[in-house]
C-alpha cells in the first residue's frame, strides 16, 4: 500500500514555492531597491568609487519626434532603472510628431544610462518603434545637461526615427515642500529659482512650508514668466511677447507683457497687462497642443484671447494661470486690509445681496433717474461696468457653473475670418501696439456689428 512521505511532500512544495518566487523576483528585478538607495551605503559606494555621480531629479522636455514612418498615435517613454515616465499620446503628421511635454525623472546614483523609447499605440496594445540609451555621466552631467539635443533611435540595427530632448537638473537637496506635493508647476517655479541662485553663485534653498502667504504667492508667480505668442487680429498671425506676473502697489497683481525679455529686464515700460482678478476662464485647446484660451473682462465687456507656447509645455501656462488666480483670491480673502482685497470682498458681498434680493430697490431707483439725465446714464453705465468687473467669478467657479463652454476651434475660425478681435491693456491713454501691429478688442455684445470695435483694455487697478 502506498503512503506519501510527508518530508518528500514538504520538499516538493518548498521547491515549487522557491521556483515561483524566483520567477516573480526576476520579472520584477528592476523594481527592487538598490542598496545604494540607503544613505549610508550610498555614501560608501561614492567614497569607494563604485558610482560616479550622486542621485538627482531632472526635468526632461520632450519636444518632437522626426522622420517617423507611418501614421497613428505615438508616445515617448523614459526609464532610469525602476523609475519611468511616459508622455501622452500624440498623432503623427507628415513624418513628425509634436509632443512638447515635460516629464520628471528620478535618477539613482547607481544608474549609468537612461533608456528612451518611442511607442506606437494601436487598438489592442503598443509596439516599440525605436530606442536609444543615453549615458548619465558622459552624455548629461559632463556636458551640462544639453538643451534641444537630437538623438537617433534604433530598431533592428537601423535608425527608425529621431527625437529632440532637453534636460534640466533640479537640485532638491535643500528644498522643503512641506504639505505641497511635487508637481510640474512646482518644478517650473523651482527651475526659475535655481537659475536665479546659480546666477548669484549660491545653492538653491527653498522652504515653501515656512513662507508667508505673500512670499508663497511671489514664488509661484515665477511660473507665469516667459515668452508667449498672442494671436493678432490680422490674418490670425502671432505676435511674440514676454509675460511676467507683477505685483503692483497695495497688493494688486497684473500679468504684464513686453516686446522682449530684454525690455522686461531693463525696466522698460510695459506694453500692456491683464488684471488676474479680471480673468474668468482659462482653457487649453483640445485640438492644438500648443495653444490655450483665456477669457478676460474689462469696461468694454468680455474678450477672448488666444496664446501659443514658445519654450515650455502649454499645460504649464494654462495650469499655472488657473492655480495662481485661485491662490491670489485665497490670499486676498486672508488679507482684507489690502485695497485689492476690498474690491474682491465687495464683489462677494454684492453677490450675496443679489441672492437675498436686497439690491432690487437700488436698481429700480437708479433706472428712474437714468431717463431724466443723459449724462447720468453714461456715469451709471460706467459704474455698472465696474460693478460687473468686481463680480467676475474665478476660473474654478466658471468651469463649475458654466453650461456651454466656448469651442476654441470655432472661436479661432471666427478670429481668422476677421469677426473676432482680441485685446490688450495699457495704463496709458494711447491704443496698445505690439511690434507695430495694433491690437483690438472683440466684444461679444458687438459681435453682430460689421465694423470691429477698437478700444482700450482697462485694468481693474485703473
Amino acid at each position: 500500500m502506498f503512503f506519501p512521505d510527508p518530508a518528500a511532500i514538504a520538499c516538493c512544495a518548498a521547491t515549487c514555492a522557491c521556483g515561483i518566487g524566483s520567477i516573480c523576483v526576476y520579472r520584477n528585478r528592476q523594481a527592487i531597491p538598490h542598496p545604494s538607495e540607503c544613505y549610508l551605503l550610498g555614501l560608501c559606494f561614492r567614497k569607494l568609487g563604485c558610482h560616479d555621480h550622486d542621485k538627482f531629479d531632472m526635468l526632461v522636455e520632450v519636444h518632437e519626434i522626426m522622420n517617423i514612418e507611418g501614421n497613428g498615435q505615438f508616445s515617448v517613454e523614459l526609464r532610469a532603472g525602476r523609475f519611468f515616465a511616459r508622455t501622452t499620446q500624440s498623432e503623427a503628421r507628415k513624418t513628425k510628431v509634436e509632443i512638447q511635454e515635460r516629464l520628471t525623472l528620478h535618477v539613482r546614483q547607481c544608474e549609468r544610462e537612461i533608456q528612451v523609447r518611442v511607442l506606437r499605440h494601436g487598438v489592442i496594445g503598443s509596439e516599440p518603434v525605436g530606442e536609444c540609451r543615453i549615458k548619465v555621466k558622459s552624455d548629461l552631467i559632463d556636458v551640462g545637461f544639453p538643451k534641444r539635443q537630437s538623438y537617433a533611435l534604433m530598431n533592428a540595427g537601423k535608425i527608425s526615427c529621431k527625437i529632440i530632448l532637453s534636460f534640466h537638473r533640479l537640485d532638491t537637496a535643500n528644498v522643503n515642500l512641506g504639505e505641497y506635493q511635487m508637481s510640474p508647476l512646482i518644478h517650473q517655479a523651482l527651475l526659475h529659482a535655481q537659475y536665479e541662485a546659480e546666477g548669484r553663485g549660491e545653492p538653491l534653498k527653498i522652504d515653501i512650508n515656512s513662507m508667508s502667504d505673500l512670499q508663497r504667492l511671489r514664488f509661484f508667480s515665477k511660473v507665469l514668466e516667459g515668452p508667449l505668442k498672442l494671436m493678432s487680429s490680422i490674418g490670425g498671425s502671432w505676435i511674440p511677447l514676454y509675460f511676467k506676473a507683477t505685483e503692483r502697489r497695495n497688493g494688486k497683481w497684473e500679468w504684464q507683457y513686453w516686446d522682449s525679455k530684454e525690455e522686461c529686464l531693463s525696466g522698460a515700460k510695459k506694453k500692456g497687462g491683464y488684471s488676474f482678478l479680471a480673468i474668468s476662464l482659462v482653457l487649453p485647446d483640445k485640438y492644438d497642443r500648443n495653444t490655450f484660451y483665456m477669457r478676460y473682462h474689462n469696461h468694454q465687456g468680455v474678450h477672448d484671447l488666444f496664446f501659443r507656447r514658445v519654450d515650455r509645455d502649454r499645460n504649464l501656462w494654462s495650469n499655472g494661470l488657473y492655480e495662481f488666480i485661485e491662490k491670489l483670491r485665497e490670499y486676498l480673502e486672508k488679507s482684507p486690509e489690502l485695497p485689492a482685497a476690498e474690491a474682491y470682498l465687495e464683489k462677494k458681498r454684492q453677490i450675496d445681496e443679489e441672492a437675498d434680493g436686497k439690491s432690487g430697490k437700488h436698481k429700480k431707483s437708479g433706472s428712474k433717474n437714468l431717463s431724466k439725465n443723459p449724462r447720468g446714464e453714461l456715469a451709471f453705465s460706467r459704474s455698472q461696468d465696474l460693478l460687473d468687473i468686481k463680480r467676475i467669478a474665478s476660473p474654478r467657479q466658471t468651469a463649475a457653473t458654466e453650461q456651454e463652454r466656448p469651442r476654441i476651434a470655432e472661436l479661432k475660425r471666427r478670429m481668422v475670418d476677421g469677426l473676432m478681435m482680441e485685446a490688450a491693456s495699457d495704463d496709458s491713454d494711447a491704443t496698445d501696439t505690439a511690434n507695430g501691429k495694433q491690437i483690438v478688442a472683440w466684444n461679444k455684445e458687438n459681435a453682430s456689428s460689421s465694423k470691429p470695435q477698437f478700444s482700450k483694455m482697462y485694468s481693474l487697478d485703473d
